[in-house]
């Protein structure tokens, strides 16, 4: 065979081809995926769960403030077992100025109970409209929480706290005011409860999103309380306080009595 042949045959013969790379599977793609999604965090989970700690803040906001009406609650009913223990006008008219100003307490700290413009407790619809906070824990709205208006001011359609009218010095309206004092604290006490609960399921779903984030913080667009500070005197002064400076006046009162000479 000669040298044309032979190279005449050699282009006639198939070009070898590379074996073919295996795909990889869709699962193992969609896998991939979801890995480097979780490195990065979900910037729609943390969007989501910005809204959501928001509204766990307003919450808490309130539930901060029930607790400050709790115990000026405490204080009232401590108020009139006291002016119960006496007959004199004057010591009893002393425990109704203290209850007085236990009851202006009370509407303060419900009044400044706002987080992000919203105040729960003041029993005034949300922007002149709304009867409740409406809380969507996902994207698409078919899963929330309702967190309904109630009143804890003192007044009508609230606690219903009555003024001392008489200075405490009828019996019947210490009867009357320890009544509705006792209706008062279990009022607190069941919306206490109820807005814990809803709190419990937020933080919840919050902690969930907050996996899904990954290194995403999800933080409240403002702090809890942020614009309702309540006011310095009532975070730091305990209950004792109160009953504490009826004791000085009372004591102050018997020595001037005593330092009067008798007819």
């Amino acid at each position: 065979m000669g040298i044309v042949s032979l190279l005449l045959g050699s282009s006639k013969k198939k070009k070898r081809k590379n074996p073919a790379r295996p795909r990889a599977p869709r699962s193992a793609v969609a896998r991939a995926l979801r890995h480097t999604a979780a490195g990065a965090g979900s910037r729609s989970a943390a969007e989501l769960g910005q809204r959501i700690a928001t509204g766990l803040s307003t919450i808490e906001t309130a539930v901060l403030a029930i607790d400050t009406v709790g115990e000026r609650l405490r204080e009232a009913l401590d108020l009139v077992r006291a002016a119960n223990t006496t007959d004199d006008p004057g010591h009893r008219a002393l425990f109704a100025g203290r209850y007085d100003d236990v009851r202006a307490e009370i509407d303060a700290a419900v009044g400044s109970a706002s987080h992000n413009r919203i105040n729960l407790i003041n029993g005034r619809l949300i922007g002149g409209k709304h009867p409740a906070l409406d809380i969507e824990l996902n994207e698409d709205g078919r899963a929330g929480v309702a967190v309904h208006v109630v009143n804890l001011t003192t007044g009508a359609g609230g606690l219903e706290l009555s003024p001392p009218r008489s200075g405490f010095a009828e019996n019947e309206e210490l009867s009357m005011i320890a009544g509705e004092i006792a209706a008062a604290q279990t009022l607190v006490s069941r919306v206490s409860e109820r807005f814990l609960d809803h709190a419990a399921l937020i933080a919840d779903r919050l902690a969930r999103l907050q996996s899904a984030a990954g290194p995403r913080l999800i933080e409240p667009e403002l702090p809890t309380g942020a614009d309702a500070a309540l006011p310095e005197e009532m975070e730091l002064g305990p209950i004792e306080l109160g009953i504490t400076e009826i004791e000085q006046r009372l004591r102050l009162l018997a020595e001037r009595e005593e330092a009067i000479p008798a007819d």
